[in-house]
């Protein structure tokens, strides 16, 4: 097992660990270790818990929200964790340091279905999107991580392994009992979570002891192993950007988009507003940009199982799109592989070129960086709320713009200040938008988890005694906070 020891050594021999892609700075830590199977990590945590050493959990560092950088202690890095193989029940066992990619590719060429969970980051790593419960874009048909999440290894304080099946231990009363991890209570809380949600435990009557660990972000132990179930593979699968001309017809198509049923199978719907367009229109990139009179953009992916159902779908299409006075002509896309990719690279280019228009101002102010919220609400004031958070953002003339996941009630809002001045401005406007959500019913953040940025957004959405009724789940498990 590679490990280094010393805070210089550290940041000399391998300075990435101590950056993701939050852009926070100031990260540090003592030691460094990247076992390779479960029995040395096992042994790794064994020695950090016997010196009261700290650890923070590392994976794919693709993370926007600062969960995998230490602020001293150890470093235990799952990147190394790399072995994959076929289940005889079809599950595949995928190492918690297999990335998105590397799983999609064994997957392709050894089965015949496929994995849904699809962040935009294929590098992010198996362990790390199970930490976060991340979801993706096809999320509106076929949920987030946590539905495809069939079992865990996980290794506890002191070395203990926890290896979990889904069914096999459940809360009652709120209520469970197991024989590793002794009896864990669930608070009461004075509302349901969110559907879609990334704050906080998972907290449901009912529910199965594995989705406790699910989207725990690191702090309940560090997993190595899982086992994920596939979904079987449509035949078709089809993407289309359409762009409606005014903002009157994007809330028409996509209302009838969101309550369409079959022939439709509709497994992704995103937005991109206004801001959006004439935002690529001004940075333009090698792709071809938005039509001249498009004034919002809505994507879609949905997929058919055969000839016939495919030509239903076009055509059930083309009649939603004339409805909504949204022109067929000038949409993009199609099922072939070369339409599909042209759409999925005009989406990715949306936060490429944010992300390079920040950093063009971080030359002039090395301090600056981007702000994005993570909030989603119920679908029924989802436009209430996409209003409410430009309203947040114009009323501080800000530079912004708006995307994310339409179908979920789930938008990203990314500030890119330009100043001193305009980063205080946007970090008071993204606790406004968070706050926003959770007085509409829904959470502060809805994939991303809150990690080390936007832990204080806790008490936003929970009461004190909810969030000390987590802290009693965290400290059966990690008596002494081993995992940080």
């Amino acid at each position: 097992m590679r490990s280094v020891t010393g805070r210089k050594n550290v940041s000399d021999m391998c300075a990435d660990l101590l950056q993701d892609e939050s852009n926070l700075s100031g990260a540090w830590c003592e030691a460094a270790a990247w076992p390779e199977n479960t029995d040395e990590a096992r042994e790794y945590i064994r020695e950090c818990s016997r010196t009261g050493m700290q650890l923070t959990v590392s994976g794919g560092l693709t993370g926007i929200s600062g969960g995998a950088l230490p602020e001293g202690g150890s470093v235990i890095s799952a990147s190394a964790l790399k072995d994959i193989r076929l289940q005889g029940n079809g599950n595949i066992a995928a190492g918690a340091g297999v990335t998105i990619e590397e799983l999609n590719s064994f997957v392709s060429t050894n089965t015949d279905g496929f994995y849904p969970p699809d962040p935009t980051e294929e590098s992010a790593s198996v362990g790390g999107t199970i930490a976060t419960d991340a979801s993706g874009a096809d999320s509106f048909l076929y949920g987030s991580t946590r539905k495809w999440v069939e079992g865990l290894k996980i290794v506890l304080p002191f070395g203990k392994l926890l290896s979990i099946k889904r069914g096999m231990h459940m809360f009652e009363n709120r209520t469970c009992t197991h024989p590793v991890l002794g009896t864990l209570h669930l608070p009461p809380l004075r509302r349901e979570q969110p559907p879609k949600n990334a704050a906080g435990y998972y907290m449901r009557e009912g529910m199965d002891l594995i989705d406790l660990f699910i989207g725990s972000e690191g702090t309940l132990g560090f997993i190595t192993e899982a086992e994920l179930k596939l979904a079987p593979e449509p035949q078709y699968v089809i993407d289309l950007a359409v762009f409606p001309e005014n903002a009157g017809s994007f809330w028409e198509l996509y209302d009838s988009l969101l309550h369409a049923e079959e022939p439709l199978r509709i497994r992704a719907l995103e937005m991109m507003d206004d801001r959006c367009m004439d935002f690529l229109r001004s940075h333009p990139g090698e792709l071809p940009l938005p039509p001249v009179n498009a004034v919002f953009c809505l994507l879609l992916r949905a997929e058919a199982d055969s000839d016939e159902h495919l030509e239903e779908i076009l055509v059930t299409l083309d009649d939603i799109l004339v409805a909504s006075n949204s022109s067929p002509e000038t949409a993009w896309g199609g099922f072939e592989p070369s339409e599909r990719k042209r759409i999925k690279d005009f989406r990715h280019a949306l936060p490429e070129a944010v992300n390079h228009c920040i950093s063009e101002s971080r030359r002039k102010c090395p301090s600056i960086h981007k702000f994005g919220s993570d909030g989603a609400v119920g679908l029924s004031r989802f436009e209430e709320y996409y209003a409410r958070v430009r309203s947040i953002l114009e009323e501080r003339s800000l530079p912004f713009v708006i995307f994310g996941h339409a179908g979920d009630g789930h938008i990203h809002a990314n500030a890119m200040p330009e100043n001193p001045r305009q980063m205080l401005l946007a970090d008071s406007a993204m606790r406004e938008i968070a706050a926003s959500a959770v007085e509409m019913g829904g959470t502060v953040s809805a994939e991303h988890g809150l990690g080390k940025l936007k832990l204080d957004y806790l008490k936003l959405m929970y009461s004190e005694d909810e969030i000390k009724g987590m802290e009693v789940i965290r400290r059966v498990i990690d008596p002494d906070f081993l995992f940080g």
